[in-house]
């Protein structure tokens, strides 16, 4: 059958992990550094957001410390791009005010922590050293990934848009988790469970219709209210949203099964790529763009993405 990893592909564990310092203030940058050294991490520095941006995707630091006042973009548009080079490379935001609503955002766009300053130094050795410890475990796992043959993750969401993007990030990670540097598409299986996990919500377990889409969208809050509202009825309120993700040597097979009714996707299978009727309505046209093999089962409630996973390079003469 295979494993999901070559023994010889997986790479090796870096002597000590990489931490980037993003931080314009020269004192409070070397203060970052040295507390980051002294825990064992290799330090990376950058002054603005450029650097940061070009560190992150040549470095690939497995932490990166973040402020948000860094120069160049604004810091939770740099957050996100940051994010995006790597949804595995766990970002602590740093402002510099106490801001709880700057924080609650930091943390929706995959922030794993948040301190604002002046930073305590236990409060930072705390940090620094429960991220230190949490990589050197993932590091003693690699030598396992050679004798994984298959691997199964099963998630069960409740019916709320907040949940959707932290079980697509979640998922992304079990990516880097389960194929490590292979050339894995995530872009494309990102964008495509979006798609499907918000279908699974409005479409599948609110059972809102295109065209009841189609009118709150004239208003510009028109689709929260419309979720608040449908999220509101006893008799839809409690029904969840079933991912399973199996991980395996050649594809990557996921099944996303909703509670609702079901519904025929044979007319929505005729749509072109190309179709550009409407603003929405053409989920199931982009998942079959992103991923290999799609297909509905259980009336409907249920989609099957898979995407495939290329064989290893041959090795260079």
């Amino acid at each position: 059958m295979g494993v999901l990893h070559d023994s010889a592909l997986i790479p090796p564990v870096p002597a000590a992990p990489r931490l980037l310092v993003a931080e314009p203030g020269a004192g409070t940058r070397e203060g970052l550094r040295r507390a980051a050294a002294a825990r064992g991490f290799e330090v990376l520095e950058a002054a603005e957001a450029g650097a940061a941006l070009e560190t992150a995707r040549t470095a690939r630091p497995q932490v990166i410390l973040l402020a948000l006042e860094t120069p160049g973009m604004k810091g939770l548009d740099l957050l996100a791009r940051l994010r995006a080079y790597d949804a595995a490379t766990s970002v602590v935001a740093l402002a510099s005010r106490h801001d709880p609503e700057q924080a609650e955002e930091a943390l929706a766009l995959g922030a794993v922590n948040y301190l604002h300053k002046p930073i305590d130094p236990q409060d930072l050795r705390f940090l620094l050293d429960r991220l230190y410890r949490a990589l050197r475990e993932e590091y003693d796992t690699r030598e396992m990934l050679a004798l994984v043959e298959e691997r199964t993750v099963r998630l069960s969401l409740p019916s709320s848009p907040e949940v959707l993007a932290k079980a697509v990030a979640y998922l992304a990670r079990e990516l880097v988790r389960s194929y490590g540097e292979k050339a894995v598409a995530q872009t494309e299986i990102r964008l495509a469970l979006y798609e499907a996990l918000a279908n699974a919500l409005e479409h599948g377990n609110l059972e809102i219709s295109f065209d009841e889409k189609s009118a709150a969208m004239l208003d510009p809050n028109g689709i929260e209210t419309l979720i608040r509202a449908r999220l509101a009825e006893p008799r839809l309120k409690d029904r969840r949203i079933h991912i399973t993700a199996v991980y395996a040597p050649t594809e990557i097979r996921y099944t996303i099964r909703d509670d609702g009714p079901g519904f025929d996707p044979q007319a929505e299978l005729q749509k072109p790529l190309a179709d550009t009727s409407a603003l929405h309505g053409r989920g199931i046209t982009l998942i079959r763009h992103y991923m290999d093999e799609v297909a509905w089962t259980e009336g409907g409630r249920a989609i099957l993405l898979s995407k495939h996973i290329p064989p290893p390079a041959p090795p260079s003469a």
